[in-house]
């Protein structure tokens, strides 16, 4: 096109037309060329731009009893900007789909984000921003003040090998409830709950409600608050499904660890993240729990213990996803803290007595 905007230039004869005429046309024609050149730039900045400086630490981590092996393959150190209007800040959940090849990373204000990962000989490169949307309303309208803060992150539809039918479901704290989205962010329905976890005064704080959702094969929709709901063990990591069945978990931490988030693993158990804060020392501590839902011989194990020592996990991890076979991300918030960073890491874990 601006090899055309010259070619016009070049071609164009302009006879009998005073000095005057000819500046304005030359000015004119100065003009849409740094306009194309403006839209150019920002077409490539808006559309794919790397957001991400990328390392690949040599740390591998086996739970106590030595049958799980959790590898960090690249750990992500995302760039806190404002692209087109949305901020890479305070992301707390994530969803992959495979069939769009996009990560969905969703923010605590209201919006989600689209992202790319790239690969180049199974080694991650780039994290590139395709889009941003804000989550609506009924009307239409973006979500603002308690109504937009989101937490948790699912999808359906992600692996079908249908293009355009990935559905979100994103749970939320202060008005308890879960919602299914587009991935443009219109509102598709409201999920029905059981009665004690859409009323607020049964949580122990308004931003401590449904801090956890993800889609389990065969219970559907499971979801968790952040601590235990008043009157039950706060010593147990609690989840629950849509239908109203529960089950109850011990924590790693029984004094400050909570359930941030979960997602389902190649076998189709449940990953849960849990995180504490608290002591006479404070320092983040997180955890990885596998849980095997059942009907009515549930159990749950240990998967991993990140050293608190190791200075990326040092991160206020929030959000995490499997990518691929046993392969996954998790991210952390940095409550939009000028001196917190958006960690991104990509792990395997490996299961010795099934190695992937």
């Amino acid at each position: 096109m601006l090899f055309e905007l010259y070619f016009i230039c070049s071609i164009i004869r302009i006879r009998n037309v005073n000095a005057m005429v000819k500046m304005e046309f030359k000015k004119m024609m100065s003009v849409l060329i740094r306009l194309f050149l403006l839209f150019c730039i920002s077409h490539q900045c808006l559309g794919e731009e790397n957001i991400a400086s990328i390392q690949e630490p040599d740390l591998k981590i086996k739970n106590d009893t030595g049958n799980y092996e959790l590898a960090i393959l690249a750990a992500a150190t995302l760039t806190n900007i404002t692209v087109n209007g949305f901020k890479i800040s305070e992301l707390s959940g994530l969803a992959w789909d495979n069939d769009e090849n996009i990560l969905y990373a969703l923010s605590d204000n209201g919006y989600i984000l689209h992202l790319r990962p790239v690969f180049s000989n199974d080694h991650l490169k780039e994290i590139l921003f395709i889009a941003g949307y804000f989550l609506r309303d009924q009307n239409n309208r973006p979500l603002k003040y308690k109504a937009s803060d989101s937490e948790g992150l699912a999808a359906s539809h992600t692996d079908n090998h249908i293009r355009g039918d990935t559905q979100l479901i994103v749970s939320f704290e202060r008005i308890p409830r879960i919602i299914r989205y587009s991935t443009s962010g219109d509102l598709l329905s409201e999920i029905t709950l059981p009665d004690v976890l859409t009323d607020i005064n049964n949580y122990q704080s308004e931003n401590k409600s449904l801090e956890a959702v993800t889609f389990n094969e065969k219970f559907g929709i499971i979801t968790g608050p952040e601590f235990a709901l008043k009157n039950q063990d706060s010593t147990q990591m609690n989840i629950y499904s849509a239908s109203g069945k529960s089950w109850h978990f011990p924590l790693h931490d029984q004094y400050h660890g909570g359930l941030v988030d979960m997602t389902i693993m190649e076998d189709g158990s449940t990953l849960a993240l849990e995180r504490s804060y608290g002591g006479l020392f404070p320092a983040l501590q997180i955890s990885l729990h596998r849980l095997n839902l059942d009907e009515t011989n549930s159990s749950s194990e240990i998967i991993c213990n990140f050293p608190a020592d190791e200075k990326i996990f040092n991160n206020n991890f929030e959000g995490i996803t499997r990518f691929r076979k046993n392969r996954y991300f998790m991210i952390s918030d940095d409550n939009n803290h000028p001196f917190n960073r958006t960690m991104l890491l990509y792990f395997s874990i490996t299961n010795s007595s099934n190695k992937n």
